[in-house]
């Protein structure tokens, strides 16, 4: 029994520690502005990992990940009233370093990460967008459109659907790292709080167990009709 109470307690200091690295739920989120769908599983971000911004509608008390098949879903918890809507001023971003290597994509000097992919949000409603970095060297802002991201929002959470095939995950991993500037905004946010720390999220992949009882129950239906 003491055996058994250490590695448990083992387990419980080493998810604590890395919070920000998660292996996604496989699960598929209705875009309604609701955080219903979302669970504590999901959360990669807790608000003690994250700066509070000014003003407060800019910044978050929780970032939450997960996927299915076609989507990497993200749920944005904004701090304050009115936060979530995507008429707000600010401009909410992720990068993310899809290759997970730091010498390929965008890194201002003092990043951790080489970001390939970068979302924006906001922007008084001019932006859901999906970029991909060109830049001649890492320093270089430079960024070609990509696609759009399906959204919805409420007075104070944000919902996107990032269209897997837009990311292009290598090995099924990428470092995700959220930030919110411009408009209004005096004092940025960063989750993770530092750079040098950004987590890594790893995408949930159906087992085959599930895939299989899914063709079976396809099978069946077709059969009845």
């Amino acid at each position: 029994m003491k055996k058994l109470i250490s590695i448990v307690a083992i387990l419980f200091i080493a998810i604590s520690v890395n919070a920000d690295n998660i292996t996604g739920a496989y699960k598929t989120i209705t875009l309604d502005g609701s955080a219903t769908d979302w669970t504590s599983a999901d959360v990669m971000y807790p608000d003690a990992q994250i700066t509070d911004g000014a003003p407060l509608t800019s910044t978050y008390s929780q970032v939450s990940v997960c996927n299915n098949n076609l989507n990497l879903f993200v749920g944005l918890a904004t701090k304050g009233t009115g936060g979530g809507s995507i008429m707000n001023g600010c401009t909410r971003e992720l990068y993310i370093d899809n290759d997970m290597d730091s010498t390929t994509g965008f890194n201002a000097g003092w990043m951790s990460a080489g970001y390939d992919r970068l979302v924006q949000y906001g922007a008084g409603g001019g932006s859901y967008s999906i970029y991909e970095h060109t830049g001649t060297n890492q320093s270089a802002w430079s960024w070609n459109f990509l696609a759009t991201i399906n959204y919805s929002y409420s007075d104070n959470f944000i919902e996107w659907a990032i269209p897997l095939n837009q990311i292009n995950f290598s090995n099924h991993q990428a470092k995700l790292e959220f930030h919110v500037t411009g408009g209004s905004v005096s004092t940025e946010t960063w989750a993770y709080e530092w750079e040098s720390s950004v987590g890594t999220y790893t995408e949930s992949i159906p087992e085959p167990g599930i895939i299989a009882i899914i063709l079976f129950s396809l099978f069946a239906v077709i059969r009845r009709k």
